[in-house]
């Protein structure tokens, strides 16, 4: 067993934070993009430039709310494990998977051609 002591608030808040960026950021911006092209009005260019102006703005506020919830998030943990001991957490590790033998024939394997064959009931004297 492993247990989780404490987070460390800045460095998982800004992890976290620049994750809520690039999701947000990966979402927004394609959207508005595709929300000028096939939107109705004239002035087509500088709402585009409003659009992904606004895409970039709502991802850095996002990240930043993002930030100071997680931050949040992160102290009240440490807080409450320090009370309590922290989550525990169980892990195994797991064996990689044997090598493929690339020597061996792809098909299913075939008996030898000088084996006996197999049991075919019980002998008879």
């Amino acid at each position: 067993m492993y247990t989780i002591r404490r987070f460390s608030v800045v460095k998982t808040a800004t992890v976290v934070a620049v994750m809520y960026v690039f999701i947000v950021a990966i979402f927004i911006i394609p959207f508005g993009i595709l929300a000028v092209a096939f939107g109705r009005g004239d002035s087509g260019a500088s709402v585009g430039i409003g659009v992904v102006v606004f895409g970039l703005v709502a991802a850095v506020l996002y990240g930043v709310a993002g930030w100071v919830i997680t931050a949040i998030g992160c102290a009240v943990y440490n807080l409450a494990a320090g009370w309590v001991g922290g989550i525990e957490v169980q892990v195994d590790q797991a064996a990689p998977p044997p090598a493929p033998q690339l020597w061996a024939p792809s098909g299913p394997p075939s008996a030898p051609i000088d084996a006996p064959p197999g049991p075919s009931g019980p002998a008879v004297s």
